[in-house]
């Protein structure tokens, strides 16, 4: 096949002009995109992922799991797990826990 000669000018030209419709058609896409999730009730950006969650220690886990009330024990586990998820640290839940205990 034989192609066209050109010269260095025109290529730059066309490899620029190709570049700027890129560009353009990555804004668009954009644009449609957070339109379309707007339009379904969803948030215009996603949220980051929330890194994954530590297991319970077992100490927590086991002082819990010795009160004899399944309601109390389920209390304290969800309260232990939200408080967590909440970005409070294990050491800092044990710590709160075992001071509540020695208050009551």
């Amino acid at each position: 096949m034989r192609w066209p000669w050109t010269s260095v000018a025109r290529l730059e030209d066309a490899m620029q002009q190709v570049a700027f419709l890129r560009e353009a058609n990555a804004k668009l896409t954009e644009s449609l995109t957070r339109i379309s999730r707007r339009e379904v009730g969803l948030p215009e950006v996603p949220r980051e992922a929330r890194p994954p969650l530590e297991p319970m220690p077992p100490e927590l886990a086991t002082y819990i799991s010795e009160f004899a009330n399944a309601s109390v024990r389920k209390t304290m586990r969800d309260t232990a797990l939200r408080q967590h998820a909440a970005g409070k640290s294990w050491a800092a839940i044990v710590a709160d826990t075992m001071a509540e205990e020695e208050v009551q």
